[in-house]
């Protein structure tokens, strides 16, 4: 009888902890109307990915996995989450984000109840739809856009400005597959880069 019990604990407890398994409790930032500006002056000329969501917004919830994953293709990017949830929610923002893997992302939320007031700071354009996107390049440019993120297009995005993705070693083996007239062209370039 004890053992069985102790036996339907245990099961209990690994179901339960099943996919919190790299669960890290998020450090949420307060984000006002003027923080974006000095999140863009802080980037130092990298590109920046801002995402605005919230915990009520599904399409949210469906793009959180992506971001940790980009963040670790892309280091030559910086990654922001804005919760645009009131300070209150934070105890809920923290549960949901501890189900995401979002090593090398920032994550911010809102410290202000007067939701539009923090909105208009960020661009006053922008109705409040979620989610929101925005891009910002070296120069200053930037592309916005709301609904759910495709990672294809930050993915050509980033690589057009310079936050390209980690360099993968390339195997012997592969090195190898190449064509013989591709490894002339890649030894007499390299012989060339040598001589410079």
């Amino acid at each position: 009888m004890m053992r069985s019990r102790l036996s339907l604990l245990l099961v209990a407890l690994a179901l339960a902890a099943g996919p919190f398994r790299h669960a890290v409790s998020a450090e949420f930032r307060d984000f006002d109307a003027k923080t974006l500006a000095r999140i863009r002056a802080d980037s130092g000329g990298k590109p920046l990915v801002v995402a605005f969501w919230s915990i009520y917004c599904e399409p949210c919830r469906e793009e959180m996995a992506q971001w940790g994953e980009l963040a670790r293709k892309h280091p030559g990017a910086s990654f922001v989450l804005v919760a645009t949830d009131p300070p209150d929610d934070r105890p809920k923002l923290d549960k949901l984000l501890s189900r995401y893997d979002l090593s090398g992302v920032q994550t911010w939320a809102y410290a202000d109840d007067f939701e539009e007031r923090v909105r208009y700071g960020v661009d006053p354009t922008w109705a409040g739809e979620l989610p929101r996107t925005y891009l910002f390049d070296g120069d200053k440019r930037v592309d916005a856009r709301s609904g759910v993120a495709d990672s294809a297009w930050i993915d050509g995005w980033l690589a057009q400005r310079g936050g390209q993705p980690a360099k993968r070693r390339q195997s012997k083996r592969s090195r190898a597959s190449r064509s013989p007239a591709a490894r002339i062209v890649s030894s007499r370039f390299a012989k060339q880069k040598r001589m410079t």
